[in-house]
C-alpha cells in the first residue's frame, strides 16, 4: 500500500509528518509493504490501496486522490483536521493590532516577498477553494479515518454534505507515540546539559494556535521555572512568509514579555526531547486547541505530569489523568498549571498511554480499517 501527502511534507515538518512516518514505519513491522510518496500522480500500479493524509493544503490531496481513482484505486484518507477559524482570527488581530514601524516592516517585507515567489496568490488561491475541494476529496475517498470521535463531530458538522447525502464508511484511528523512546526516559542528560530540574516545560512552535503568550502571561510571578523549546520559523519556504514573519513577531513578544524564571532553548535536537520530558514536572500545552499535542502524549509516555487545553480532542486522549485549562484564561492556565505542579508524579497516566495510544496499536488499528476497505 501507499502512503501519499502534501509534496512539503519532509521540508515543512509537522504533526502529519510524523503520522506519515510512524504509520508507514509500525505497518512495516506488522509485516506489510509500505511505501510513501508525495507525488501528485505517481505510477500505482503495485498498490491496492492509497492513505491520503491532510485536508488542510487539499489542493496536493485532491490531486493525488484524482490520481489514485483513475488508477481505480480504494482510497482511505487521514484529514487531520480541525475548524481554524479561531485561529485565522487570532492572526487577523496580530495585523491589526501591529503598531511598531519595525514589525509592519517586517510584515510588509514578508507580502512582498511571497508575492514575487507568487506564494501569496497561490495561498489567497487555495483559500477560495479550499472548502470545494475538501468536499470532493470527502466525498470521493473510501473511508475516512479520523483521529478522534471529536474530530469526526467537526469534520461531519462542517462538511454536512458528504456525511447527510451518503453513508461514508469510518474508522476511528488515533494518534500515536513510541514507546521505545519514550517509555524508559530519563532525564540525565538534559539535566546535566542544561541545568534544570523541576520546571514547567512547553514545547513547539511559536504561534498565535499554540498559545505561548497565555502562558507566559499566567505563569508571570510564581517562581516556577518555564522553559520553551522551540522557535517561530518553521521552513525556507516562501510559501509561509507572512505567517512566518507574523509567528516570528509573536514569538519576539513572548520573550519580551517574559521575566528571568523563563527560559527559551529555541530547537534542540529531537533525540534530547525524551530525556526534556522526563525532566520537568509539568508538561503544560495551552494551546487554543490540540488533536491531541504529539508533545504531550510523548510527554505523558515520558512520565511527565500533563496540564492542556480543553479545546480539540484531548479528553479523549488523557481522560482523568490530565488537569485541563481554558487557553482564553490566564487565571485557568495557572491555576491548572500550579495545581499539576503540586501533584507527586505517578505511573497512571503513562501506563494509560502505553496501553492505548502507542504506534504498534495504531498500526494495527489502521490494519483493519484497510482490510475492511478492501473488502466493500
Amino acid at each position: 500500500m501507499l502512503i501519499q501527502n502534501r509534496p512539503d511534507a519532509y521540508e515543512v515538518f509537522g504533526g502529519d509528518s510524523v503520522q506519515m512516518i510512524k504509520t508507514a514505519e509500525f505497518l512495516r513491522k506488522l509485516g506489510v509493504q509500505v511505501d510513501i510518496s508525495l507525488k501528485l500522480a505517481p505510477n500505482l500500479d503495485e498498490y491496492e490501496i492509497v492513505h491520503l493524509m491532510n485536508i488542510t493544503r487539499v489542493k496536493f490531496t485532491c490531486a493525488q486522490l484524482i490520481n489514485a481513482k483513475k488508477q481505480k484505486k480504494k482510497v482511505v484518507l487521514s484529514p487531520i483536521y480541525w475548524n481554524t477559524g479561531e485561529v485565522v482570527s487570532a492572526y487577523r488581530r496580530s495585523i491589526l493590532g501591529l503598531n511598531d514601524f519595525s514589525s509592519l516592516e517586517e510584515l510588509w517585507n514578508a507580502c512582498l516577498s511571497s508575492l514575487v515567489n507568487r506564494s501569496l496568490l497561490g495561498q489567497i488561491a487555495e483559500l477560495t477553494q479550499n472548502r470545494a475541494l475538501a468536499l470532493k476529496v470527502l466525498s470521493k475517498v473510501d473511508r475516512v479515518l479520523p483521529n478522534s470521535h471529536a474530530e469526526l463531530e467537526i469534520i461531519s458538522r462542517d462538511f454536512a454534505d458528504v456525511f447527510r447525502n451518503q453513508e461514508k464508511e469510518v474508522s476511528v484511528i488515533p494518534n500515536g507515540v513510541d514507546a521505545d523512546i519514550f517509555w524508559n526516559a530519563s532525564p540525565e542528560a538534559f539535566i546535566r546539559k542544561y541545568g534544570f530540574t523541576d520546571f514547567v516545560l512547553n514545547v513547539g512552535r511559536f504561534s498565535y494556535r499554540k498559545n505561548q503568550l497565555a502562558l507566559v502571561e499566567a505563569m508571570k510571578d510564581t517562581e516556577t521555572d518555564v522553559v520553551f523549546i522551540g522557535e517561530s520559523s518553521r521552513s525556507p519556504s516562501s510559501y509561509y512568509g507572512i505567517k512566518d514573519a507574523i509567528d516570528k513577531l509573536y514569538y519576539q513578544k513572548c520573550k519580551r514579555n517574559a521575566d528571568a524564571s523563563f527560559k527559551f532553548l529555541g530547537s534542540i535536537p529531537h533525540n534530547e526531547l525524551a530525556s526534556a520530558y522526563a525532566a520537568c514536572r509539568v508538561f503544560a500545552l495551552p494551546s487554543l486547541y490540540e488533536t491531541p499535542g504529539l508533545s504531550a502524549l510523548e510527554a505523558a509516555l515520558s512520565g511527565a505530569n500533563i496540564c492542556v487545553t480543553n479545546g480539540g480532542s484531548t479528553r479523549e486522549y488523557f481522560s482523568e489523568f490530565a488537569l485541563y485549562c481554558d487557553p482564553y484564561s490566564a487565571a485557568s492556565i495557572r491555576k491548572a498549571i500550579l495545581k499539576s505542579y503540586a501533584t507527586p508524579k505517578n505511573s497512571e497516566l503513562k501506563e494509560y498511554i502505553l496501553k492505548n495510544f502507542t504506534w504498534e496499536s495504531v498500526a494495527k488499528a489502521t490494519l483493519a480499517a484497510y482490510e475492511r476497505t478492501l473488502e466493500i
